[in-house]
């Protein structure tokens, strides 16, 4: 306890907190990747997809970490097995980890992938260095060649939609297949307001003349992802944070006093992230 007062009484302390935090605050997300180093300890496919259970009334306390692999590698199946030009390149667009170009790969399928996150581009180089890779947003892309298929695997939500398709109209090869799987807003109110209204997207695809070989909703494939993220948010996350604020005021009473609002914070912003992981709401929103 002593060295923790010396530390706020002391003015080097402070200038040294503050080179701190100024140093830090100048990571981005695409140079630190906080998600990405969390769900590379977790997940062994190197896929950051909600995954595709078949069987969307499963039990999900009783899904394991196996199960949500597996699911996750039906997902990438289910994409894969709508490609049919099988002869020209294939580009992912947003490939997070490269879990999903790695399975297109092991198909003998020639794909090549894009992030504009610097920290996801250098795990995909270490980990898949037969793949090309580009780093930079898919407005930024250069167009040097065309490509027969087109995928945005969750990542048409971080896009313009107007800058979307004016770019993937110049990279897509005639009769070539874009592949969308993405969130869409029912609603422009919500509790959640990540993704694209779906109306404005079915209004772009009208007004660019796109032709829609097919349109599947697949909410209940990953309902039972979201369960299991959210169970397991309400069983430990909550608990684990409970338990480390209460020892905090057992422990170190003035401590917890002092940083009762900071705390109080914390549950905030894990009310806010939870919304997102509600099956109910997001079937509702979505």
């Amino acid at each position: 306890m002593k060295k923790v007062v010396k530390n706020f009484i002391n003015p080097f302390q402070w200038f040294r907190a503050w080179r701190f935090h100024r140093h830090t605050a100048q990571y981005d997300k695409s140079q630190f990747d906080l998600e990405l180093a969390f769900y590379a300890k977790i997940l062994n496919n190197d896929m950051l997809h909600w995954g595709w259970f078949e069987d969307s009334g499963i039990d999900v306390s009783s899904i394991s970490i196996a199960a949500l692999e597996k699911a996750q590698i039906r997902y990438a199946n289910e994409i894969i097995s709508r490609i049919e030009d099988l002869q020209h390149a294939i580009l992912d667009i947003g490939c997070g980890m490269g879990g999903l170009a790695n399975a297109i790969h092991k198909n003998a399928l020639n794909v090549e992938l894009l992030t504009p996150n610097d920290n996801q581009a250098a795990y995909v180089k270490q980990q898949y260095p037969a793949l090309k890779i580009y780093t930079c947003r898919f407005e930024d892309m250069p167009v040097n060649k065309q490509y027969g298929t087109l995928i945005n695997a969750e990542s048409l939500q971080y896009i313009n939609l107007d800058e979307a398709f004016r770019k993937a109209e110049t990279l897509l090869l005639t009769q070539g297949r874009w592949i969308i799987t993405d969130y869409f807003r029912l609603t422009a109110s919500g509790s959640n307001q990540s993704g694209h209204l779906l109306d404005d997207f079915k209004k772009q695809l009208d007004e660019d003349k796109w032709e829609i070989i097919e349109a599947l909703d697949i909410s209940n494939q990953l309902v039972p992802t979201i369960g299991f993220v959210k169970i397991y948010a309400d069983r430990f996350l909550r608990p684990l944070v409970h338990l480390g604020s209460e020892k905090l005021r057992y422990k170190k009473a003035w401590l917890y006093y002092l940083a009762k609002d900071f705390l109080l914070s914390i549950n905030a912003k894990i009310d806010r992230e939870m919304a997102s992981v509600d099956p109910e709401l997001f079937l509702k929103e979505k």
